[in-house]
């Protein structure tokens, strides 16, 4: 009984995240080169960043295995957002983690469907744009 708890305890947290998580088939820094020839092919996107943490450890001295965060976003689309809930800037622009775990580069993002559910964004479509727009991004920028 208390073995199944555990499981189910730690499954739980997993079932419930918003993040959405793929593997790439590219180092982190082809996937980020990828992600970011994407975004400016499509009308209206942009990046507005790259944070290359491995290079902030590597200031500090510290190991740290490729890690990247890609800010990008359609300037047009979040300003509605923003104007229908000013709290949503907390969360853009859109941001994609990659990084490596042992030979296997990981992308991450946050389910926009999901961190909606902050702000009053009730049935807004803008939503599931952006759900489809980061999902098509990041499934072609995983393949080689």
């Amino acid at each position: 009984m208390i073995k199944l708890l555990f499981i189910v305890l730690a499954v739980l947290p997993l079932a419930a995240s918003d993040l959405i998580i793929k593997d790439s088939a590219l180092s982190v820094d082809d996937t980020i080169t990828k992600i970011e020839h994407i975004v400016e092919a499509k009308k209206g996107l942009g990046v507005f960043s790259i944070i290359d943490h491995k290079k902030g450890a590597d200031k500090a001295g510290l190991a740290l295995t490729p890690t990247k965060v890609i800010l990008f976003g359609n300037p047009k689309l979040g300003t509605k957002l923003m104007q229908k809930d000013p709290l949503t800037a907390l969360d853009l622009p859109m941001k994609v983690l990659v990084f490596r775990v042992g030979n296997v580069t990981k992308i991450v993002y946050r389910d926009p469907q999901k961190w909606s559910e902050n702000f009053q964004l009730k049935d807004c479509k803008m939503i599931k744009k952006m759900r489809k727009a980061m999902d098509m991004i990041t499934t072609k920028a995983a393949e080689k």
